[in-house]
């Protein structure tokens, strides 16, 4: 049966919109056609490691000679990770911005899945997760930057999971709170969800 895989990170877990819309996004993707289910890994309540060794963030041909290599349990959960991300027909992921960032529980995720020489880079040939739909939300009551490719949290998952792993990345920012100010840049709830169903229905499914 295929599947999709959402990711949520906010610590929020009674009133959190990036929860509330990844939901939605996912269910609707599910109810959409048969044979479809929902995967769910919830980086908060499950928190992934740190990597132990900067050999992880190599495939085993291109690990440095020196340093420290991987424990087996190590190498085990890492590839559990690439392989649900692979295995997947697309990904919904929700990243709240923190402290001008995506969460730490996120990053671990991304630290674990992004692999040179194994899921990265694409300008060598190497991207066996090319063009597999990616849709990011952002949640924050800041104001930020119009430009979601230079997002604090969204630049970093364009950059990651779209150029160096060929991934289709969709990014989107919903504000929570009201605008500061007259003419500040502001994404309301309605509007974001809206898209995101306009960008989940464009999906090919199974």
């Amino acid at each position: 049966m295929a599947y999709i895989l959402q990711l949520d990170s906010s610590a929020d877990l009674s009133s959190s919109t990036s929860r509330l819309l990844t939901d939605e996004v996912v269910q609707r993707w599910a109810a959409a056609g048969p044979d479809r289910e929902v995967r769910r890994r919830d980086l908060h309540t499950d928190l992934l490691p740190h990597l132990s060794t900067n050999h992880l963030h190599f495939s085993d041909s291109r690990r440095p000679t020196d340093g420290i290599s991987p424990a087996p349990e190590a190498l085990r959960l890492q590839e559990e990770l690439i392989s649900e991300l692979s295995a997947a027909a697309g990904i919904v992921i929700g990243a709240p911005m923190y402290n001008f960032s995506m969460p730490s529980t996120l990053k671990a995720w991304l630290d674990h899945v992004h692999v040179i020489g194994t899921t990265s880079p694409s300008d060598e040939g190497i991207a066996p997760l090319r063009a597999k739909p990616v849709i990011v939300v952002s949640a924050r009551a800041t104001p930020t930057g119009t430009d979601p490719r230079t997002d604090f949290v969204l630049g970093p998952l364009f950059t990651i999971l779209g150029d160096f792993m060929a991934m289709n990345v969709h990014g989107f920012v919903v504000h929570t709170e009201p605008p500061a100010a007259p003419g500040d840049f502001h994404r309301p709830l309605g509007l974001v969800r809206d898209e995101l169903f306009a960008s989940v229905d464009s999906w090919d499914g199974p």
